[in-house]
């Protein structure tokens, strides 16, 4: 059964349970103490210890063994001293006699007694229990052998008491004892004795006439044998001689005292037994009720604890929050603060754990739905925490993200919730808010909290209840706050359901009066200035693509083919980067289109790189180049092979970029306003010269874009250097946290706020200027930027911000500016007032920069126009049929290289009789078209095609691919003409796959070294068109080719045997002269001409089984032409 505890009043008037775990434990432990008195009686003598029939010393003693009991209470250890007065009192009852060496022990006793008492005043005796054990263990010794002297002392006569001078020792040395005791415990215990210590230091009461007689009959040993002296000396004083005088003269001392010592102890041992299991069974019996009653969980300290054991010293906090273990409050780890245990949080007084609940709630946006959140700020202060707020909603949920509640709760806020600031924060539910109702009807306070005093009227936050005065239920609740600032303070009265917890359907609140710092909803949009810019623009894209152009050869006998395998770069890394001249770099692919029978090489001996800039008449020589990659001159391009030629060269940069810090990475200064074309004349080992024209565009750099979220953005740029610096005014990508970002250059994000708004225009209001300096703008090496807000005094807000930009101070010549304006968003909330609005009044502002010479930029002339392939356009067919003639042919493949670039695209052609010189647009027969032979296809097994990023490191790898020479034309009969006309879908796709290309691209390798380049452009492969002539031209080209093969078979199987017959001649002839010579001649020459020969035959056998292909492919068409 649950003890019940006394309600006491805390701090704040509420009752709490009184703690009666001290008290009780040692009222049950004791209350055996209390009864000893009442215990068997020493001696079987049954006497009562009353005061007040004895003598004073004796009656001081019986009130000291009655204090005891008191002291127990707080000092259990000293029950064994209340036992042994209790003894010496029943001892000296029973003498009824005083004896002045039995009074002057007692008197020394009651003087260590009495310090004893000093103990139930000691705060914290637990504290002290080490050092006072062994004092009080001391005391209880020496009490026991004076309590065992006075008993073997009053057991003997009076004859005999005064005839033994051992009792006068006994008595001193017990004496001396006690004094030394005595000192000790107050040594202990500290205490200052102030009163007469007279009593420890005087002399012990001496026997003057037994001394006399015993020194004038021969002794104490004399005396002690003699009953006749014994008699004399009873004559003496009166007394009467019994027959025990002479047996306890004759008895020995301090044998009595150690055997009455053994009983005393025996008696304190029985009696502490008793005691102590008095003591451990009560202890029992309240353990059994503590764990009988409900724990609960303190929110102050987190910890378990009993209502009955609830004192106002039983929980440990701190009253601020911590960090790194170090509390505001006290800058110390351990609990500063006392009080009584707290089951649920609570705003009575401030302690750490309450602000981090409270934080969990209020600063999320998930866990209220705020039916009014008033937040004011002393427009005068830069502390935004010198303002004041309250909130008033609906319990969502305890935590964010966690699970929603699932009982109507609404929570009141006054004022921030900070340690050193007074707040109020409650949650209520449907039962404590009646109990608010009845407690309101009680008292009539209807106050929930201010907080500050009432002479405090400038700035403050409160809270008031609203009584329905006819239900007298709670009807809603009324919040005023006020800042200095302000002239008027806000006051609103939220409407509320009692009994649902919730603002009643259709209702809102009602606002009595707002704040002087309000603003107001502009009544049309504002409208704002065109944006200045001055000086150079970065462009935004390309100028243009890159042109393509062909190859042009100074003869016709020249069968090399030049083609770009990508685009050119210029400065591609910064290692190759420096302040003179600017680094093109760039790979061509060159093909000698030789067959392979002809065995004809073509060697390249020297180069000549010569450039100009698109709007110059004339191509200049570079400064420097050079083949890379380990390629150096003379070249040597076998039949039917094609070989990439990796090259650089350095031009000078404009005088102007000469010699600066900046390095051009990735562009060219040169190229900046102009394309630059490059031309490379290769010149053979006859003499004769191709050439091929390769095109650089500037592409995008530096060009930084507005985002969508910019309000206003403003820029100047440094065009040679391509850097752009900007100044941007963005909408806040977290609105709940702030509400505009303002930044420029690398400098970070200036976060602005509604507050901030609200500043500016207190200071315009104060002011008169309504045009204000926002203080963000700064001046350095790269930038130099202002902006202001522009505030309307009728609507109170901050509409737009004006905004100049510079260069900074390490720009010498500031030829670029920038001033724009950017709109502020309409802020302030949904509910506003509309009035009409008022523009700021603005300063003029010049802007001071450096005349700039617009270069006029040229995108492209007609100079090179006769050798110009624009990008996405067919290239023309060579004006001769072509033999195949299958033989593998070794091409290195580098990225991103495909086959397609080399092919011309199909088109109908005219078949001449006569091989002709191609003829260019400007009808020279100089040009050539800068294409691979238009077929290309394989033999036996097919290329991979694998598709690799462009950042991947690119290995260049040979691979075996047949493709068929050109050869020269030969002479048919014209076709007649015969009407077009369009395809079926399915002839269509069977003749493209037909013609279709084979693509190869490089083999990705992680070993080798980068290839810095940009993506190359691959044209799409045109859709071919067919008509009946261009099938009759193909069978007529087929049966020239299928007749020339034959003429030319014959030719070298009569070549062969020509051959055969002339090396029998010659092994004859070598016979005769050295038969040796001919003998290994034989040898070597046999097998290798039986080699020649299979390999021409199958050479042959292959060429008619693709003859075959090819007629029964025709077949195919021509059958489906004929449905």
């Amino acid at each position: 059964m649950t003890s019940k505890a006394t309600k006491l009043p805390d701090v704040y008037g509420e009752n709490k349970a009184a703690p009666v775990a001290a008290g009780g434990i040692g009222d049950k432990a004791f209350a055996t103490g209390t009864t000893i008195l009442e215990v068997k009686e020493m001696a079987e003598t049954g006497v009562k210890v009353v005061g007040g029939q004895d003598g004073p010393v004796l009656s001081s003693m019986i009130t000291l063994a009655e204090k005891l009991v008191d002291v127990g209470k707080v000092v259990p250890f000293i029950a064994p001293a209340f036992v042994i007065l209790k003894i010496i009192i029943d001892i000296e009852q029973k003498a009824r006699e005083v004896d002045e060496k039995c009074l002057d022990l007692m008197e020394r006793i009651n003087f260590l007694v009495s310090h004893l008492i000093v103990l139930e005043r000691i705060h914290n005796v637990e504290a002290m229990m080490d050092t006072l054990t062994v004092v009080l263990q001391k005391v209880q010794d020496t009490l026991k052998e004076a309590a065992a002297l006075i008993e073997a002392y009053r057991k003997q006569s009076k004859i005999a008491r005064r005839l033994r001078t051992s009792n006068t020792q006994n008595f001193e040395q017990m004496a001396g004892k006690i004094t030394t005791c005595s000192s000790d415990l107050m040594m202990s215990l500290q205490i200052q004795q102030t009163g007469d210590l007279s009593i420890l230091k005087r002399g012990v009461p001496r026997d003057r006439i037994a001394e006399n007689f015993i020194r004038e009959n021969g002794g104490q040993e004399t005396i002690n044998n003699d009953p006749e002296l014994v008699k004399k000396f009873a004559g003496m004083v009166n007394l009467t001689m019994s027959d025990q005088v002479m047996e306890q003269m004759q008895s020995n001392m301090q044998e009595l005292i150690t055997k009455n010592q053994s009983q005393i102890e025996a008696i304190v041992h029985e009696s502490s037994s008793n005691n102590v299991a008095l003591m451990i069974k009560a202890i029992a019996t309240h353990q059994r009720e503590l764990e009988a009653e409900l724990k609960l969980t303190c929110v102050q300290c987190e910890k378990e604890y009993n209502v009955s054991t609830n004192g106002p010293e039983s929980c440990r906090f701190h009253s601020a929050v911590g960090n790194y273990n170090r509390y505001h409050c006290c800058q110390k780890t351990s609990p500063c603060q006392k009080g009584y245990h707290q089951p649920e949080h609570h705003s009575k007084y401030p302690y750490s754990s309450f602000f981090l609940w409270s934080y969990g709630i209020l600063a999320p946006s998930d866990t209220v739905a705020y039916w009014v959140k008033i937040k004011e700020i002393d427009l005068n202060n830069d502390d935004d925490t010198t303002g004041q707020v309250v909130r008033v909603g609906q319990l969502i949920r305890w935590r964010s993200w966690g699970e929603l509640v699932s009982t109507p709760l609404m929570l009141v806020n006054v004022g921030h919730v900070q340690d050193d600031m007074p707040h109020y924060l409650e949650v209520f539910d449907v039962a404590s808010l009646e109990d608010t109702r009845k407690t309101i009807l009680k008292t009539g306070q209807n106050r929930i909290f201010r907080n500050a005093p009432e002479t405090e009227t400038a700035s403050f936050s409160m809270g008031e209840w609203v009584l329905d005065e006819e239900t007298q239920q709670i009807a809603g609740i009324k919040l005023t706050v006020r800042v200095a600032s302000s002239k008027t303070p806000t006051v609103c009265i939220v409407p509320l359901d009692p009994l649902l917890l919730k603002m009643p359907d259709e209702a809102s609140v009602e606002y009595l009066s707002r704040c002087s710092g309000a603003v107001f909803k502009p009544g049309r949009p504002y409208e704002f200035p065109e944006t200045i810019q001055r000086g150079p623009v970065i462009p935004s894209k390309r100028l243009r693509e890159p042109r393509s152009f062909r190859t042009k050869i100074s003869s016709p006998n020249i069968p090399i083919l030049l083609t770009p395998a990508w685009e050119m770069v210029a400065n591609n890394h910064v290692t190759l980067a420096n302040n003179r001249e600017d680094r093109f770099r760039g790979t061509w692919r060159a093909l000698n289109r030789s067959p392979l029978s002809s065995q004809k090489q073509t060697i390249l001996l020297s180069a000549k790189f010569e450039y100009r800039l698109v709007g110059e008449p004339t191509y200049r020589p570079v400064k420097s180049f050079a083949l890379r990659d380990g390629v150096k001159l003379p070249l040597t391009i076998a039949p039917s092979q094609a070989i990439d030629i990796p090259w650089e060269f350095l031009v000078d940069k404009p005088e102007h970029c000469q010699g600066g810090s900046l390095l051009a990475i990735n562009y060219a200064h040169l190229t900046v306003r102009q394309p630059l074309r490059l031309r490379v004349t290769f010149t053979d080992i006859e003499g004769e010269e191709v050439s091929l024209i390769q095109e650089y565009v500037h592409g995008v750099m530096g060009a930084t874009c507005p985002e969508p979220e910019d309000l206003g953005f403003f820029f100047v740029d440094k065009i040679y250097e391509c850097q752009r610096t900007t100044a941007k005014v963005s909408v806040s990508p977290y609105p709940e946290r702030y509400f505009l970002d303002i930044s420029a250059g690398n400098m970070p994000k200036n976060k602005i706020t509604e507050v901030d708004l609200h500043k500016i225009v207190a200071k315009a209001e104060k002011t008169g200027i309504t045009e204000v300096d926002m203080k963000l703008g700064h001046k350095d090496m790269g930038i130099d930027w202002t902006i202001w807000a522009l505030v309307d005094l009728s609507c109170r807000r901050v509409y737009g911000f004006k905004v100049l930009l510079y260069h900074g101070s390490m720009t010498k010549d500031k030829v670029s500016a920038s001033l724009g304006y950017a709109p502020c968003p309409i802020y302030g909330g949904d509910d506003l007032e509309t009035r009409p609005i008022q523009y700021a009044e603005e300063s003029k502002v010049e802007l001071n920069v450096a005349h700039w010479e617009d270069v006029a930029v040229i995108e492209d002339d007609d100079i090179d126009n006769e050798a110009m392939i624009p990008i996405g356009t067919s290239s023309p067919l060579p004006a001769e049929s072509v033999t195949p003639i299958p033989a593998p042919v070794s091409v290195p493949v580098p990225e991103p290289f495909s086959l397609e670039s080399l092919m011309p695209k199909p088109s109908t052609t005219e078949i001449t009789p006569e091989p002709a010189p191609l003829v260019g647009p400007d009808g020279s027969t100089d040009i050539f078209p800068s294409a691979a032979p238009r077929m290309i296809t394989s033999a036996e097994n097919p290329v991979v095609v694998k598709v690799i990023d462009k950042h991947t490191t690119i290995r260049t790898e040979r691979i075996e691919i047949p493709i068929l020479s050109l050869l020269p034309p030969v002479k048919v009969p014209s076709p007649p003409p015969m009407p077009t006309f369009h395809l079926d879908p399915l002839i269509s796709q069977y003749s493209a796959a037909l013609s279709a290309p084979i693509q190869a691209t490089p083999i990705s390798s992680t070993t080798s070294s980068p290839v810095y380049s940009t993506s190359s452009v691959t044209p799409a492969t045109p859709v071919p068109t067919f008509s009946v002539e261009m099938l009759m031209a193909k069978v007529a080209a087929l049966e020239v080719r299928l007749e020339e093969s034959e003429r030319r078979d014959a030719l070298l199987t009569r070549i062969l045997e020509l051959e055969k017959k002339l090396e029998g001649t010659t092994a004859t002839v070598s016979s005769l002269v050295n038969p040796a010579t001919a003998a290994s001649t034989l040898s070597t020459t046999g097998p290798f001409q039986s080699e020649r020969v299979s390999a021409l035959e199958n050479h042959i056998v292959s060429i008619d089984q693709k003859l075959d292909q090819l007629a029964g492919s025709l077949d195919k068409i021509a059958t489906l032409l004929s449905r």
